[in-house]
């Protein structure tokens, strides 16, 4: 764990969500999405390809959640692609207020190669919600599925090593920890649309954590079940047993079976990111993103 001086001095050091508002200029508009470049250096043809390329991952997610963009209630999904913020590649879900409509922004940090947390983002437009678990379970879990498997924070490796890596660890954060706001995941709201990490290594394990679970759960139970969770947490918190006739503490209990009965499968990942997680848990996620790079 990382101790409370050096979270301090690591508070300002990231910076997640944009303090731009919605992107002017060319924009490219799909069935679902309306897309425009922030940058300024796409050309049409690139701005439309990066746009198709955003409807295609939309609608990969739709037929995986068997749900429909929200287009309808809510208008189309502004996607705005965006350089790289200190040369990471990720998204940010927002909402934005224009002639007093609220309209849902997903921004995307990094274009010229295959986008991350693009996948994650778009299910949050599509599925928000005010819980920051149920919202990266959702996210996480679909990411997997169908984004880029180097997306933080699996980083090209699976949940489940990061997660087996962390109870070996003893740092594991049970999941009733992890609260619908952002400190308890290592992070601070800086308002002004600004999302700040204090809390590098904390933050990785809980993303970690929330995506692993989702995906025991979905295994498990069936993914309509973690779509009627969503649903039912607009009414009341986290109603995991309506849901699924257990409470958390015994769906904790019965994932972490579940990972460690498969550990031997995965020794070789498992201690690969357990010597990353070791040596710096900052940058356990880069590291590991170069050397899954490499491997391709």
């Amino acid at each position: 764990m990382i101790q409370r001086a050096m979270a301090l001095s690591v508070l300002v050091s990231v910076l997640l969500f944009p303090v731009r508002s919605e992107a002017s200029g060319p924009v490219v508009e799909t069935p679902d999405l309306i897309v425009s470049d922030a940058t300024g250096n796409l050309s049409p043809e690139e701005l439309k390809r990066s746009a198709d390329r955003a409807q295609a991952t939309l609608e990969n997610i739709l037929n995986f959640w068997s749900a429909d963009s929200g287009a309808g209630r809510s208008g189309k999904i502004r996607v705005i692609f965006d350089a790289p913020r200190r040369d990471i590649y990720s998204a940010v879900f927002y909402w934005e207020k224009k002639e007093g409509e609220r309209i849902r922004i997903v921004r995307v940090h990094g274009t010229e190669k295959s986008p991350q947390m693009m996948a994650h983002k778009l299910t949050s437009a599509v599925f928000p919600n005010k819980d920051k678990l149920i919202r990266n379970m959702m996210g996480i879990l679909t990411e997997a599925q169908i984004g880029n498997p180097l997306t933080f924070p699996m980083c090209g490796f699976g949940s489940d090593d990061w997660v087996s890596a962390v109870w070996k660890a003893g740092s594991f954060l049970p999941i009733a920890e992890l609260g619908p706001d952002h400190e308890s995941w290592g992070m601070k709201d800086g308002g002004g649309g600004k999302l700040l990490i204090q809390d590098k290594a904390k933050q990785h394990k809980a993303y970690a954590e929330a995506g692993s679970f989702a995906a025991y759960l979905t295994a498990t139970y069936g993914i309509d079940k973690l779509k009627r969770l969503h649903r039912l947490s607009h009414e009341t918190d986290r109603p995991w047993q309506k849901v699924y006739g257990i409470g958390v503490e015994t769906l904790e209990a019965n994932w972490l079976d579940a990972i460690r009965a498969n550990e031997k499968s995965r020794e070789g990942e498992i201690a690969t990111v357990s010597k990353l997680l070791a040596k710096n848990p900052e940058t356990a996620c880069a590291e590991a993103q170069k050397r899954s790079t490499g491997k391709r």
